[in-house]
């Protein structure tokens, strides 16, 4: 038994258990894609042994011996988005289930930051870059980010994109398009008929995708909106707040405001409470996204439920578990409009 001095040792659980070295450490220190060894009664007489002597495996050492750290890195544009949290939160409990841990890293929406973080990840030996930020219509930066990811998939780090992109790497994606065109149908049909679309920047694959989509949902009910009434900010509370202001109709006279963002929307809503406009009793405002605590504040909030959380597990099971993904591979997501016409047809 070991000294009461001093920390458990491989040896010590080894030793308990009744294998080699070796073989304690071939059980407690396997691969992260889920490669066993040994049958199943010696490797639980080994995890037994390890949890009574309270024996942990160091990932330092891991790292060490296996050249690759195990944890894998998380690229987002800011933690402070709803939709991001949500996302990042998923991604931390599929990675704990296989027993790695998560590095986030944030660009802040700045692509010169984005591909610095990709070359300092180089040095920190990830097994897996799971990319969450938002592709763009830029060619060039999108080639830059291309050569980055591919010099890291070329030295063994796995590449998985979250979201549609031109990236030649495995990706998760769900058809913002669709989805934004059956949340412009349900609200059609709860029988408004003046729009205003608020999104996130023009040159973003995401924002492109939603607005068009909207816009398709409203015109099979032959429904229009003024190009002055889409209005393009930044994905967040601030930019949903500005955008109001920027409306070519005044909100008065209009029956919704389509946010393309839950954080958008409660912008929003904010800027519209302090022009006392009240939504949705005056005017209607819609998210995407589908955060759960604004349906406890806002029961009646329209909106796309996105399973950001499960982004998280598919994205994972590209990265780590067994199996090489093909770079075309993609696992398509579905997202759900939730509509429920608060504020209909009031004039």
């Amino acid at each position: 038994m070991p000294n009461a001095d001093r920390p458990p040792t491989l040896t010590d659980v080894a030793r308990l258990a009744g294998v080699s070295v070796p073989t304690a450490s071939r059980v407690l220190n396997g691969g992260v894609r889920g490669k066993q060894s040994g049958s199943p009664e010696m490797r639980q007489r080994v995890q037994d042994a390890a949890r009574a002597l309270g024996y942990s495996v160091s990932p330092a050492a891991q790292a060490i011996k296996g050249g690759r750290a195990r944890t894998i890195a998380l690229v987002v544009s800011d933690i402070d988005d709803f939709g991001s949290a949500t996302m990042i939160s998923g991604v931390m409990h599929a990675a704990e289930k296989r027993g790695v841990s998560v590095a986030v890293r944030t660009t802040r929406d700045d692509p010169l930051r984005e591909i610095a973080l990709l070359e300092e990840l180089r040095g920190e030996r990830h097994r897996a870059i799971v990319i969450g930020t938002s592709r763009t219509t830029d060619a060039r930066r999108e080639a830059a980010l291309a050569a980055q990811l591919g010099t890291l998939d070329a030295h063994g780090t796995r590449v998985v994109v979250i979201g549609h992109s031109a990236l030649p790497f495995p990706s998760v994606t769900v058809d913002n398009r669709e989805a934004a065109a059956a949340l412009a149908e349900g609200l059609a049909l709860a029988g408004h008929r003046r729009f205003a679309v608020v999104s996130g920047p023009d040159f973003e694959i995401t924002s492109q995708d939603r607005v068009a989509g909207f816009l398709e949902g409203l015109d099979r009910h032959g429904i229009s909106v003024l190009s002055g009434d889409v209005v393009h900010r930044s994905f967040s509370r601030d930019g949903g707040y500005a955008a109001v202001d920027d409306l070519a109709t005044p909100v008065a006279e209009l029956d919704a405001i389509a946010a393309m963002s839950d954080a958008m929307a409660v912008g929003v809503i904010a800027r519209l409470h302090e022009q006392g406009i009240e939504a949705p009793g005056d005017v209607e405002v819609s998210g995407f996204d589908h955060v759960p605590m604004l349906g406890d504040v806002l029961p009646s909030f329209s909106t796309v439920e996105v399973p950001l959380e499960a982004f998280g597990e598919a994205a994972l099971s590209l990265a780590l578990d067994d199996g090489d993904p093909q770079p075309d591979q993609r696992i398509a997501l579905r997202a759900t409009p939730i509509v429920h016409g608060a504020a209909v047809a009031r004039r």
